[in-house]
């Protein structure tokens, strides 16, 4: 059982929001992972000995000091929305200490505990509405040994890993008897994960080389009438570029990328925006996977789209965004909630999800049978939708993003370090096409071949090999989240067996 001293309230604030702000330290542009480890450490021994009302508080208190520090920038879209979002997902630190407050009463807390972590990311990327799962423990390894464990375990393995080596150490601290076997595991731990990076990738057959067009915006134009025609106005001329370069360097394209909302108005139905479209690949003379806004299949409505165009057959396979984000491309309750709070018609048309996997079958000069696999934003979050694209056969992914309202911000940087992962979990390159913002290249290692610099239009050329090979992560996963939640549960029972410890 793990104990700790009694502090003043005002002590244990402080120590609740150090804890946060440790825990969001290893997220992106900050990348200080040590510190989050400290900070899972810190939070399991803050819970100890509390109890009911004060474990959830305190737990409260920690996301709202984690998340203001790493999801604040959604401000952008207005302050209370950033408000609503740090107090909503700091629910899950709440329950979360209340969760640990009981699991530290028994002997196995130092593995019961980072069960408990994984089984409560896996209902902050569920509930409600999909859910949101931006912090999850796993994006902060992406620079440590602990990385190597991605493509085995996945995401939810390695967050467990993570929580695992801050409970360890904690333990090597509070108790003599174990430290020796707890810091041997430590280490064990970083060095396997460490050596697994050393493990041989599967050797690819055949590779595509590809474009992929960062038009930049003109940002003061947001929100205007011409907005939309200028987004995809800078396409067009940044294809041209692309174009001259790939003729003059000799680069034999197979396909040019366009980012999620290249083109804001719908393409194979707007005349003038279908005309931009076609004379940019006519110009490329490679199909161009355009990011679009189309229109959907119900009144009013929008679906956001990447659409595979050929030069000459026009508008073919395409892939429709699955995971939106509520109060950002829809609004829940719309008819209850738009009377009430007027301010929500910003959000516009309501979009609706798309029903497929991101994998479209679609052929290229060179490739006649090409496996594409597409993830559009904040669908990168979302492991089944990342997992549903290796299992649909994908040979290469794609991440469209258009990044212009959180462009300066700090989700940009998050946003790249969750391509890094995902490119590391599923063992494929990883080519990432922003709008305005930071345009990868990412190999099937997790590093960063070349990318852009926010806020310019810029082109990059990349070769990439076409994969077969499915990672038991994809495989192993979603089992392992589902059994963190039975263990964390069968082990909450355990615990109103034994005499609850006072109250504090």
């Amino acid at each position: 059982m793990l104990t700790r001293p009694t502090f003043p309230p005002l002590i244990t604030a402080l120590l609740a929001v150090a804890t946060g702000l440790l825990l969001g330290a290893g997220h992106a542009p900050m990348g200080v992972w040590p510190a989050t480890i400290a900070g899972v450490a810190l939070f399991t021994w803050l819970m100890a000995e509390l109890r009911g009302r004060a474990a959830f508080g305190w737990g409260y208190l920690v996301g709202l000091a984690l998340n203001t520090l790493t999801v604040a920038w959604v401000s952008v879209l207005g302050v209370w929305v950033a408000v609503a979002l740090i107090a909503f997902m700091s629910l899950w630190w709440g329950l979360l200490g209340l969760v640990v407050s009981r699991l530290v009463r028994l002997r196995a807390w130092p593995f019961l505990v980072p069960a408990a972590v994984v089984a409560v990311e896996y209902g902050s990327g569920k509930i409600p509405f999909g859910g949101f799962p931006w912090t999850r423990l796993a994006f902060t390894t992406i620079d440590q040994p602990m990385n190597g464990y991605l493509s085995w375990v996945g995401m939810t393995g390695v967050s467990y890993l993570v929580a695992l080596v801050a409970c360890l150490l904690l333990w090597a601290v509070v108790s003599k008897e174990v430290r020796l076997r707890s810091v041997i595991a430590v280490v064990a731990v970083l060095v396997v994960g460490g050596l697994l990076n050393l493990v041989p990738l599967a050797a690819p057959e055949h590779t595509v080389t590809v474009a992929l067009v960062q038009p930049n915006v003109n940002r003061a134009e947001k929100g205007t009438s011409s907005y939309a025609r200028s987004v995809t106005n800078n396409a067009l001329s940044e294809t041209i570029f692309a174009a001259a370069e790939a003729r003059t360097a000799g680069h034999d394209l197979d396909f040019v990328v366009w980012p999620e909302n290249a083109t804001d108005i719908d393409p194979v139905l707007d005349a003038e925006t279908r005309r931009l479209v076609e004379v940019s690949t006519a110009i490329a003379g490679v199909p161009i996977f355009v990011g679009a806004v189309t229109d959907g299949d119900l009144p009013d409505t929008r679906q956001t789209s990447s659409i595979w165009w050929d030069p000459e057959a026009g508008p073919g396979a395409k892939y429709h965004k699955r995971n939106l984000v509520p109060f950002g491309e829809y609004i829940p309750f719309r008819q209850q909630l738009l009377p009430v709070l007027p301010i929500l018609q910003q959000v516009g048309r309501d979009s609706i999800p798309g029903e497929g996997i991101g994998v479209v079958e679609v052929s290229s000069p060179d490739q006649p049978y090409l496996k594409v696999g597409t993830m559009i934003c904040f669908e990168l979050a979302y492991d089944d939708t990342a997992y549903d694209l290796i299992r649909g056969g994908a040979q290469v992914i794609l991440s469209q993003s258009n990044t212009n309202t959180y462009a300066g911000t700090l989700e940009p940087h998050q946003q790249l370090v969750m391509n890094r992962v995902r490119a590391m979990e599923t063992g494929r390159e990883v080519l990432a096409a922003t709008l305005n913002s930071y345009s990868a290249v990412i190999d099937a290692r997790g590093r960063i071949v070349e990318q852009t610099q926010e806020l310019e239009a810029d082109t990059l050329f990349a070769t990439v090999p076409l994969r077969y090979n499915v990672n038991l992560s994809v495989r192993l996963s979603p089992w392992l989240s589902w059994l963190a939640v039975g263990t964390t549960l069968v082990a909450l029972g355990l615990t109103y067996r034994r005499k609850p410890s006072p109250d504090r």
